[in-house]
C-alpha cells in the first residue's frame, strides 16, 4: 500500500493496480448515549474516558470511497447531501479535491440504504452519477432504497447485490449484516475491507468491540458481525475503511489487550 496524494478532505492510496481515494462527506456529533453496552442500555459516564468527544457530543465523520480498478470506477456509499445534519454533504467538494470527475463513476455500491449513505445518489438536476450503469444495493434492502422518493432518477439503474459479487474487478461483496438487514463490506484485491458501519465510534468500539450503536437494528447480530470481521482483518493482516473511522478513515487493526487498537495510514503503522 502507498500513498498517492492527501488533502483537506481525501487521501488516495494505491494497491497494486487499484488506487482507493478516501472522500470525507464531513463530520458531524452524536449523543454519547448512542454507545450501548451489552445489555442494550447506554454506556455509563466511567466507560466513556477514552471517547472522542467534542462539545459534550462523539465525533463522527461521515466518508465515501472511490475505487479505480482495471474495469471500472466505483464509488462505495454517496454521502448524506442535505438531507440529514447540514455540516455534512461535502462529498462533491471531497471530489474536486481529489481531481474526481462524476462522469468517471461507472458503478456505484451502497454499503446500506441510511440517509448517509445513499443521498448523494441523487442531486438538484437528477443522478448524482450520469454515467454510472449500475446502482448496486443489498437484496434485503431492495424496497428501502425504492421507498426513498429521493431515489426516483436513479430506480432504473438498481441491480440485487448478494454475498461473493463482484462490483469491479478486484472488489467483492461480504455480507456483514447487523447494523441493518443487508449491510455489507467490500474487499478490495484481498487486502483492504471497506466495511460501512461496523464501527461508529473508533475511540470505545476497538477497545470494547462487544460495544453497540443505538441505530444498530439487531444489536447482538451487529456484535457477532464486528468481532467476527475484526479477528479476521487482524488476522489476515488487511487495510481496514470505514464511514465513521477517524482521519484519515484507513488504517491497520491490531491487538491491544483483549480488544483491538485501529492504526491509522501515515501514524506508522
Amino acid at each position: 500500500m502507498r500513498v498517492l496524494r492527501r488533502g483537506r478532505l481525501s487521501m488516495e492510496v494505491e494497491l497494486g493496480d487499484t488506487r482507493v481515494t478516501v472522500l470525507s462527506d464531513g463530520e458531524t456529533a452524536m449523543p454519547v448515549s448512542h454507545l450501548r453496552g451489552p445489555d442494550g442500555a447506554p454506556l455509563p459516564d466511567g466507560d466513556l474516558a477514552g471517547a472522542d468527544v467534542v462539545g459534550g457530543k462523539l465525533r463522527l465523520p461521515v466518508r465515501c470511497f472511490l475505487v479505480r480498478g482495471r474495469d471500472g470506477c466505483l464509488m462505495i456509499d454517496t454521502g448524506a447531501a442535505n438531507a440529514w445534519h447540514p455540516v455534512l454533504g461535502r462529498l462533491p467538494e471531497a471530489m474536486v479535491e481529489a481531481g474526481v470527475g462524476a462522469r468517471e463513476v461507472t458503478v456505484v455500491a451502497l454499503t446500506h440504504t441510511h440517509v448517509d449513505h445513499l443521498s448523494g445518489l441523487v442531486g438538484p438536476e437528477g443522478a448524482a452519477f450520469p454515467d454510472a450503469e449500475r446502482v448496486l444495493v443489498a437484496t434485503e434492502e431492495l424496497l428501502a432504497f425504492r421507498a426513498e422518493p429521493r431515489m426516483l432518477p436513479v430506480l432504473p439503474r438498481l441491480v440485487p447485490l448478494e454475498q461473493g459479487d463482484g462490483l469491479i474487478a478486484g472488489v467483492t461483496a461480504i455480507n456483514a449484516p447487523g447494523h441493518s438487514p443487508g449491510h455489507m463490506a467490500f474487499l478490495v484485491e484481498g487486502r483492504l475491507l471497506i466495511w460501512g458501519d461496523l464501527v461508529h465510534h473508533a475511540a470505545v468500539q476497538f477497545a470494547r468491540p462487544e460495544v453497540t450503536w443505538a441505530f444498530d437494528e439487531d444489536q447482538d447480530r451487529a456484535r457477532a458481525t464486528r468481532l467476527r470481521l475484526m479477528a479476521q482483518a487482524e488476522r489476515d493482516g488487511w487495510l481496514v475503511a470505514g464511514a465513521h473511522l477517524p482521519d484519515p478513515g484507513i488504517g491497520w487493526i491490531a491487538r491491544a489487550g483483549t480488544g483491538y487498537a485501529f492504526v491509522p495510514v501515515g501514524s506508522g503503522g
